[in-house]
């Protein structure tokens, strides 16, 4: 009976949703902590088999063939719809848990776990936010309102652990939101990618006892 080998089938590579975010931007982005699209788990691979390994397959049994067709209920989760400019909130308010990074000035990283609670208004365009983080080495509380009208944002944004804060300038992006705080003793630039059910926030920090924290979080 003569073996032929079967070639291997190409499997398509899984697009991944790119965010590209300005480092400028970095800092004021995770407090506001309002991502786009959500992480995308790794899948780990499949083990490998070795020369011993067997598989046995039983009389009768049977075996499927890949046709090359394309499994509908494995299509990739729609992309989140455009944050509206006349009530950018409407699906922010809640609680939002996750984990990152925070950047000291020293240039020390430690990672940081955090909780966001958003009271948001009746029209979506007014918000108020907490943030709590915590990591190894102490922890950041931010407070922030936020007003947004013909797709502009304004507000006041502080943090109570370091003491700093100022008033917040912004708009709003396909993807979420892109502010600045500027105070007496505080300059900073975040992004905010909101993803259906998960943020991703990143701000950076100038002339502070922090550099940068960068977040992801998750509703619920």
């Amino acid at each position: 009976m003569r073996r032929e080998s079967a070639g291997a089938n190409s499997l398509p590579n899984a697009n991944l949703l790119r965010t590209d975010m300005k480092p400028s931007h970095l800092p004021l982005a995770l407090l506001l902590c309002l991502s786009a699209a959500g992480p995308v788990a790794a899948q780990d691979a499949p083990a490998a088999t070795t020369d011993k390994e067997t598989i046995e397959i039983e009389d009768g049994a049977d075996i499927p063939i890949d046709d090359g067709t394309i499994d509908e209920s494995a299509k990739e989760p729609p992309r989140p719809a455009p944050v509206k400019k006349d009530a950018p909130f409407a699906e922010l308010p809640g609680r939002w848990v996750g984990e990152g990074r925070i950047g000291m000035a020293e240039g020390k990283m430690e990672s940081v776990k955090c909780r966001a609670t958003y009271f948001v208004n009746g029209t979506g365009n007014e918000l108020k936010q907490n943030i709590r983080c915590a990591s190894a080495g102490g922890k950041v509380e931010v407070k922030s309102n936020v007003i947004a009208k013909d797709g502009k944002l304004s507000g006041t944004w502080n943090e109570l652990v370091y003491n700093l804060g100022g008033d917040m300038t912004g708009e709003v992006t396909q993807r979420g939101f892109r502010i600045t705080v500027r105070g007496g003793d505080l300059t900073a630039n975040m992004d905010v990618i909101v993803m259906n059910d998960r943020q991703i926030v990143e701000i950076q920090f100038f002339n502070s006892s922090l550099r940068g924290l960068t977040l992801i979080l998750k509703k619920g």
